[in-house]
């Protein structure tokens, strides 16, 4: 019986260690770089899964793949992206509890700074970071923690 009460207790403490080991580890942030266009026509077939919530959230008429990276984030840690073509991202992420992790996200271009915003990432929901303008072509990034 000693034996049993002691193999529940040790089971236990794996349980409930796992997740909090997962959580201080940190998240896999990938980014991916994209052209929004008032152009009419077909998007990228490589944005296919994110079609939709790129058209919900930016009023643009197609989107085209200019770039990606991706890195690991720990809580309370740094992590630097470059997506390609001059743009990159600089991410602080902030400790805290919940589902998601918070970063501080400063996006520039070719060393000129195109944003600093905040926001919670949670795992596999994609975050659209882009800026409405009267340009015929603005670039966007699509971020999403896994």
């Amino acid at each position: 019986m000693r034996f049993i009460s002691l193999l529940f207790s040790a089971l236990c403490a794996l349980a409930i260690s796992g997740p909090v080991a997962h959580a201080a580890d940190g998240v896999s942030v990938r980014a991916i770089l994209i052209i929004a266009s008032n152009a009419k026509g077909a998007s990228d077939p490589k944005l296919a899964p994110y079609e939709a919530t790129l058209r919900r959230n930016l009023p643009f008429e197609s989107f085209r793949y200019a770039g990606e990276g991706s890195a690991s984030v720990s809580a309370g840690g740094q992590a630097k992206l470059s997506l390609g073509r001059g743009h990159r991202l600089e991410l602080d992420s902030e400790k805290g509890g919940g589902r998601g992790i918070r970063v501080k996200v400063r996006w520039t271009d070719d060393g000129r700074e195109l944003m600093t915003t905040a926001l919670v990432l949670q795992p596999g929901v994609p975050a659209v970071l882009g800026r409405r303008g009267d340009q015929a072509e603005v670039p966007v990034v699509l971020m999403i923690a896994n």
